[in-house]
């Protein structure tokens, strides 16, 4: 859970999410010779967003999160 602004009498702390986004790929791996392969997304190009919880909480900011990436596989 993220914090809202603390102050005290030197300073503040700001909460905030960190989000690890960008765009992904299909990867498969498999443990051992004798498992099924296990597909997943591999994050090619990773990229650190930080947000306040006011601003991820805006559906616009959240928005964008969730659309990072797929602008590149359209075009």
């Amino acid at each position: 859970m993220v914090e809202g602004t603390r102050h005290t009498r030197t300073g503040y702390t700001v909460g905030h999410y960190v989000l690890h986004t960008g765009p992904t790929e299909e990867a498969t791996v498999r443990r051992r010779d004798d498992e099924a392969p296990i597909t997943y997304r591999r994050l090619v190009e990773p990229v650190e967003i930080v947000s306040c919880p006011a601003c991820f909480a805006r559906p616009d900011v959240r928005g964008l999160w969730l659309r990072f990436g797929t602008e590149e596989k359209a075009a």
